[in-house]
C-alpha cells in the first residue's frame, strides 16, 4: 500500500510540473443530474453553435489532486469531448489573482467561465457585471446576479452516510473527520457525519481536526496522527490533495479511512468507502443548458435525488452493514429519513 501511495505522489508531482504553465466522479456513461435541479427559473435565450463556443475553467488547486479539482478538470474534458466546444483551464490560482484570471478569459472571448469553488463567488460577482455577454458559473457558491449563476450540492447528505459507515466499523467507539476548515459547506457534512454515526452508536465519540488548507499533505498527516493518538480508528479525509496524508497515517496505524468526492479506494486499501459528488455531471449538465439556450437563473442545488451525490462501493463493510447504509439512503430518498442539509 505504501508503494502505491508513493507512486501516486511521484506521478502527481510530475503532472503538476508539466501543467504549471497553464475535493471516480462522474464517468462518461453515468447519467447527468436532472435537467431542472432545485432552485432557479429557466430563461430561453436561443441555442448556440458548439463550434463557436469557448468554455474556460479556473481552479484554486491542482487538477491532478485526485479529488475536488480533478473532478472539475474531468468535467471540462467531458464538455470538450461530448459537446464539441473549445476549452481551456488555469489551475492553482490564488484568491487574490482570481479576478484577473477570470477577466483575461472574458477578454479572450470565452463564453462560459467556471470558477471551481465557493471562493470564486466574490471574484465572479465583481467581474461578471463588466462582461454582460459572458456567462459565469461559480461552482459550490451561493451567488446569483444577471449573468452569474451558482451551483451547490446539498451539503450534509454524504456526511451522514459516511458517519454511519464509520460507526459500523469502529472498534474503539471513536472516529474522526479531517476538513480544511469549518466553512458552512464543510460544517454541514461535519455535523451530519456525527449525526449519522450516532444513529448507529449513540455513545460514539467524534473528533475533528482542521488542516487550514485544501492541499497541505504534511499538515493532514499530522492532524490524522493527533486523532489516532486519541483513539480514533476511522478517519474521514474531507479534502483534496491532502487526503493522501490522511491515508498514509491510517496505513501506518493500521486503521480505516473514508474518502471524499471520488472513490478513493484506489489510493489506499485503508479506504472502506467514499462519499461521492458527481462534479463532472454538474459541469456537463450546465454546459448543455448553456448551449441549448435554457440556462437557469438562480442558484442550482444538486443532491442525491438528482444522482449528483451518493456513496461508493462499501469495501470494508459486511454485507449486512452495507445493506443497512443502503436502506437508510433509500429512506432518505423516499422522504422517510430527514437529514439537515445546508441547502
Amino acid at each position: 500500500m505504501k508503494r502505491k501511495l508513493m507512486a501516486l505522489l511521484l506521478a502527481g508531482a510530475l503532472a503538476v510540473g508539466l501543467a504549471a504553465c497553464s475535493r471516480n466522479v462522474g464517468t462518461e456513461d453515468s447519467a447527468p443530474p436532472a435537467s431542472s435541479p432545485t432552485g432557479g427559473t429557466t430563461e430561453t435565450t436561443g441555442a448556440k453553435d458548439p463550434s463557436e463556443v469557448k468554455v474556460a475553467l479556473v481552479c484554486g488547486g491542482a487538477v491532478n489532486d485526485g479529488g475536488w479539482n480533478a473532478s472539475a478538470y474531468e468535467g471540462l474534458q467531458r464538455i470538450e469531448e461530448t459537446l464539441g466546444v473549445e476549452t481551456a483551464y488555469t489551475e492553482k490560482v490564488a484568491v487574490a489573482e482570481m479576478p484577473q484570471v477570470i477577466r483575461t478569459y472574458a477578454r479572450q472571448g470565452f463564453d462560459l467561465i467556471f470558477g471551481h469553488g465557493a471562493e470564486f463567488g466574490e471574484p465572479m460577482s465583481t467581474v461578471a457585471p463588466e462582461f454582460p455577454d459572458t456567462t459565469f458559473v461559480a461552482v459550490n457558491a451561493n451567488v446569483e446576479a444577471g449573468n452569474l449563476t451558482g451551483t451547490v450540492f446539498k451539503f450534509g447528505e454524504c456526511g451522514y452516510f459516511c458517519g454511519m459507515a464509520a460507526a459500523m466499523v469502529s472498534e474503539t467507539g471513536k472516529i474522526g473527520i479531517i476538513p480544511p476548515d469549518d466553512a458552512p459547506n464543510n460544517k454541514a457534512d461535519i455535523d451530519t457525519y456525527e449525526l449519522g454515526a450516532k444513529a448507529v452508536n449513540p455513545d460514539i465519540e467524534v473528533y475533528t481536526a482542521f488542516t487550514g488548507s485544501w492541499d497541505d499533505l504534511p499538515k493532514a498527516k499530522e492532524a490524522s496522527e493527533s486523532l489516532i493518538s486519541k483513539g480514533c480508528d476511522v478517519l474521514l479525509a474531507m479534502g483534496d490533495a491532502y487526503a493522501v496524508g490522511v491515508y498514509q497515517a491510517c496505513e501506518n496505524a493500521g486503521i480505516k479511512a473514508i474518502g471524499w468526492v471520488s472513490d478513493q479506494h484506489d489510493l489506499s486499501d485503508a479506504v472502506i468507502c467514499s462519499g461521492l459528488q458527481s462534479v463532472g455531471d454538474v459541469y456537463v449538465a450546465t454546459a448543455e443548458r448553456y448551449l441549448e439556450g435554457t440556462m437557469e437563473q438562480g442558484v442550482q442545488v444538486y443532491g442525491m435525488p438528482d444522482g449528483a451525490q451518493g456513496m461508493s462501493e462499501f469495501y470494508g463493510l459486511t454485507e449486512e452493514q452495507a445493506a443497512e447504509v443502503e436502506a437508510a439512503m433509500q429512506d432518505y430518498l423516499d422522504g422517510k429519513l430527514e437529514i439537515p442539509t445546508l441547502y
